[in-house]
């Protein structure tokens, strides 16, 4: 238990860590004479966790965009949420973006990430000087700040089906699988890697449904960048830290990282390189690096008019009362305007033409694989989505009872209803009513189905469409030959009970 809250196994599962765990014992009481025991389903730590980071994969693209604006139409009003929004995230650093309530944090990332449906966009977003292509979207990983998750299948089985849909077609089984592991060492789950996502309470907690999160993407094993919307929201002060904690870690592996964050404290703004600061309509105020103890970006502010900073005052509280952003405060000048007329952002237009004119050079992948917009192939796509779905079937046996007892209870009703109906004008008639309610089960069945469904949908919708992890005809394709062994089994049941106490066997004898 934690906090309230219980971690789930799969009854196979819990066995056999009952039994790694009384042998664990056995061998301490053998080499000490002593041993404490731990409550099941909890394995030992692992002191190597750390030792998997150099395995990821190091990002060697640079990302930058360069008067990125965004505009909406609502009714007959052009409103700018983006206005102008220059900037560039390079391998190796942790990039934070921050602002004050309605800056257009989510917004900005979304159009980075070209996660956007609507609206008009405009600027240029580049990798390596070149335009973005259709394989961007997986070759990038986004952390959601809602953590959805199919609550069926286990954390191990979640990296695995990211892993073998996200990265490329040319890495076997074998070595995703290996790479999934190393996902797990460095988010330190390895006590409940088997252990069921499951709901609120009876599952996963909340810092162990975040972790999941970023290990999804990072099983995808990202090229060039990793997103991350709010990942401390809604998270106490010790796993925030321990969030920040592993994105840090990541970054200086040589992964890039683009975070949005709301008003972090002192502790968790040092960890980060550099700053993309936003006011109110999507205005740039700041962009560069934070330094020590973010004493670069105070002393940016401090230059432009802003009150000193006080010693034990925290920064980013701080940022938000100079721009007029936090309660109750005043902004003494116009800051974004202070920012267009300053030489630090004439020193971002200048690195960002010079990334154009230099990155350009970088020989680009031209290989086919690489600007697909799917990683995997549409019939791997298809049987690994398809056993998920059984996967879930399986573990939700009220579903599948329901089905079953549908299907007698129905069928006997209709059956015995119209008992022996017989040959008759009036039996016959019976008959055909009876075969006219036997039909309106299928209505039924589709009611039953839709709940598994709407889950596995969501999940579609929210994370694996727009991440471009398999096509929505391998979606369908999955959900429908899922349905086909119960809907016969169903099926078969149904009419055997509804057959013979109509009185359609003695019909055919007649005939």
């Amino acid at each position: 238990m934690q906090k309230g809250e219980v971690i789930v196994f799969m009854k196979s599962t819990l066995n056999k860590l009952k039994k790694q765990q009384k042998l664990a014992k056995t061998q301490n009481d053998i080499e000490s004479g002593s041993g404490a025991e731990k409550p099941a389903g909890v394995l030992e730590d692992d002191d190597s966790s750390d030792d998997g980071v150099g395995k990821l994969l190091a990002g060697k693209d640079i990302f930058h965009w360069k008067d990125v604006c965004y505009e909406v139409q609502i009714k007959t009003e052009t409103r700018r949420i983006l206005d102008h929004v220059d900037g560039w995230v390079k391998p190796g650093t942790l990039t934070a973006l921050m602002g004050a309530s309605g800056a257009g944090k989510t917004t900005l990332l979304d159009v980075l990430a070209n996660r956007v449906t609507m609206g008009v966009i405009s600027g240029g977003m580049f990798v390596n000087g070149h335009p973005r292509d259709q394989s961007f979207q997986r070759s990038t990983g986004y952390v959601q700040q809602q953590d959805l998750h199919l609550q069926t299948s286990t954390v191990r089985e979640a990296l695995r089906f990211s892993a073998y849909l996200r990265q490329g077609r040319h890495v076997s089984k074998q070595e995703k699988d290996e790479y999934v592991e190393n996902v797990i060492n460095i988010l330190e789950m390895q006590k409940y890697a088997d252990a069921i996502v499951g709901v609120s309470g009876e599952g996963l907690n909340v810092e162990q449904r975040k972790r999941l999160s970023i290990g999804v993407e990072l099983a995808a094993k990202p090229q060039l960048l990793l997103f991350l919307d709010e990942p401390t929201s809604g998270l106490d002060s010790q796993t925030a830290w321990s969030v920040c904690q592993l994105m840090r870690k990541l970054a200086s592996n040589g992964q890039a990282v683009l975070c949005t964050i709301h008003q972090p404290s002192a502790i968790l703004l040092k960890e980060f390189d550099r700053l993309l600061f936003m006011a109110k309509g999507g205005r740039t105020v700041y962009f560069g690096d934070l330094g020590e103890n973010c004493q670069t970006m105070i002393n940016y502010f401090e230059s432009q008019g802003a009150n000193k900073c006080p010693p034990e005052a925290n920064p980013a509280e701080w940022m938000l009362e100079v721009i007029g952003a936090a309660p109750g405060s005043h902004a003494n000048r116009d800051y974004h305007e202070a920012w267009l007329a300053s030489k630090e952002r004439q020193a971002v237009r200048d690195e960002l033409e010079s990334m154009e004119r230099e990155l350009v050079k970088i020989p680009k992948d031209e290989s086919p694989d690489a600007h697909k917009e799917f990683a995997s192939s549409l019939i791997l796509q298809y049987f690994v989505v398809t056993k998920r779905v059984f996967e879930q079937f399986w573990r939700t046996p009220a579903y599948i009872w329901s089905k079953i007892a549908l299907s007698i209870l129905a069928s006997l009703f209709n059956g015995f209803s119209f008992y022996n109906a017989g040959t008759s004008q009036q039996g016959l008639q019976n008959q055909m009513l009876s075969i006219f309610m036997y039909s309106i089960t299928l209505l039924t069945w589709i009611n039953q189905m839709l709940p598994n469904y709407l889950a596995q949908r969501d999940i579609y919708e929210v994370r694996e469409r727009p991440s471009k992890t398999f096509s929505w005809i391998a979606f369908l394709a999955a959900q429908i030959t899922a349905e086909i062994p119960w809907a016969i089994l169903c099926g078969t049941l149904g009419f055997f009970c509804w057959y013979y106490p109509v009185g359609l066997s003695s019909l055919y004898c007649w005939y």
